[in-house]
């Protein structure tokens, strides 16, 4: 979906606001809309908006088609969309096909998990929910992982 389409027609929109998604990123000028190397927003990853003024809005469209596979980050961290449309238990909800390791971490904007080796995901964040995103930093993998049914 066009960055534009989306984003440009927020009533809040102000000159200098900005979007990024983990390699690109776009930002708004008055009276021309967005420029940058992020032009279309998908479900393969999360975003960041730094916004002057505080706004909602909505994206309809077609479910996510799942199985889902996305590419991790072997080296710092990926930003992972959340492509369930109800929450779901950490357990479950991150993508198969890691071997997660001691103090790998996942967090939001405001909570965070870290894995123990053993014992699974301890912290505050307890489950993905749809609408928001995440980061994951794993040590050492980086590849194909696939978010399930």
């Amino acid at each position: 979906m066009d960055v534009n389409a989306i984003l440009g027609v927020i009533p809040t929109v102000t000159d200098g606001d900005h979007v990024k998604s983990q390699f690109y990123f776009t930002q708004y000028y008055a009276g021309y809309g967005f420029f940058g190397t992020l032009s279309t927003l998908t479900t393969d990853t999360m975003y960041q908006v730094e916004s002057a003024m505080r706004a909602t809005f909505s994206v309809v469209g077609a479910p996510v088609a799942l199985p889902k596979s996305i590419l991790l980050n072997g080296e710092g961290w990926t930003y992972l969309p959340c492509p369930y449309h109800t929450g779901r238990g950490l357990q479950v909800a991150l993508p198969t096909g890691v071997s997660f390791m001691d103090e790998d971490q996942v967090k939001s904007q405001f909570v965070f998990a870290t894995f123990y080796v053993g014992w699974g995901w301890f912290g505050t964040l307890t489950d993905l929910q749809p609408g928001a995103g995440y980061m994951l930093k794993v040590h050492g993998y980086g590849g194909l992982a696939t978010f399930e049914i």
